[in-house]
């Protein structure tokens, strides 16, 4: 289905792609929605965040991004001297090289790793991607009124059909049959407890190695390798609706508004060197 959204965008653009979708999604959607909703309605924090990491990782013109909030980030960056990162509190920044697609998404957890000690000190870890707009208040409660260590976010495309897990046994994120396919998440935004997320980063570090050292790469990369992880331990794993990562063209049944945008088609991610190539 990822082949042939993207072949309708590629001839007809994004706008007209996603709103091809949308009819298939609508019903579905709304049900996801709801369920969030519900899932919100009365909540009480009830895991206790003392101190929170958020994991930001922007090289070349993806930096442009950087969200301009009142919050403690680690910046992974190769644009050290981008004028927002200097001088601000909150802020670490680790500087990286920038690598061309698919290994800049697919590094990821070992690039986080590089400052795995320097996590230690927080109570809970979260990964979110460069190109992510919130759209509207998101309170803590949404992500800690459950006692998961782990959340993920269902991806919007699957919310009516079986999301494109890897199943090519010869990588490391292949699923395995009777595993549970109920819900796909999206690579953009996920995140827990600090001892959880510091085993999922050391986990899938290792298993994208094994890849590697084998020439094989999953069918989405880190994305791919993340909902393996997640599904194995499924029972330990808070899933938020699409709302919390919802591509800026794509309608959203009314009354419902989109929490957190994923800016799928932004001139900065089309001017991105490297996007569009495999190496």
């Amino acid at each position: 289905m990822r082949l042939i959204g993207g072949f309708i965008n590629k001839l007809f653009g994004s706008k007209v792609a996603y709103y091809c979708k949308y009819p298939l999604d609508k019903k579905a959607m709304k049900r996801e929605l709801e369920k969030g909703l519900k899932q919100e309605s009365g909540k009480k924090q009830m895991q206790k965040a003392s101190k929170i990491a958020i994991l930001f990782i922007g090289t070349s013109r993806y930096v442009e991004f950087f969200p301009k909030t009142n919050k403690e980030f680690f910046v992974f960056t190769d644009v050290i001297e981008f004028p927002y990162l200097k001088n601000k509190k909150d802020v670490s920044i680790v500087k990286i090289e920038h690598q061309k697609w698919p290994y800049s998404t697919l590094m990821r957890f070992k690039i986080i790793n590089k400052i795995a000690k320097k996590l230690n000190k927080y109570s809970h870890i979260i990964f979110i991607d460069a190109d992510m707009f919130v759209n509207k208040l998101v309170t803590e409660e949404e992500f800690f009124s459950h006692n998961k260590p782990l959340f993920g976010v269902k991806h919007d495309s699957y919310v009516n059909k079986p999301g494109e897990f890897e199943f090519n046994t010869k990588s490391t994120a292949a699923l395995k049959p009777g595993d549970d396919l109920s819900n796909y998440v999206v690579g953009a935004f996920w995140g827990g407890r600090k001892k959880e997320m510091i085993n999922l980063l050391k986990e899938l570090e290792k298993r994208v190695d094994v890849d590697l050292k084998n020439n094989v790469i999953a069918k989405w990369h880190d994305e791919s390798q993340l909902n393996k992880y997640l599904i194995e331990r499924k029972n330990s794993v808070h899933i938020l609706d699409p709302s919390y990562a919802y591509p800026e063209f794509k309608p959203i049944p009314p009354p419902y508004k989109k929490r957190i945008i994923h800016l799928l088609q932004s001139p900065i991610k089309k001017s991105t060197p490297g996007k569009n190539k495999v190496n």
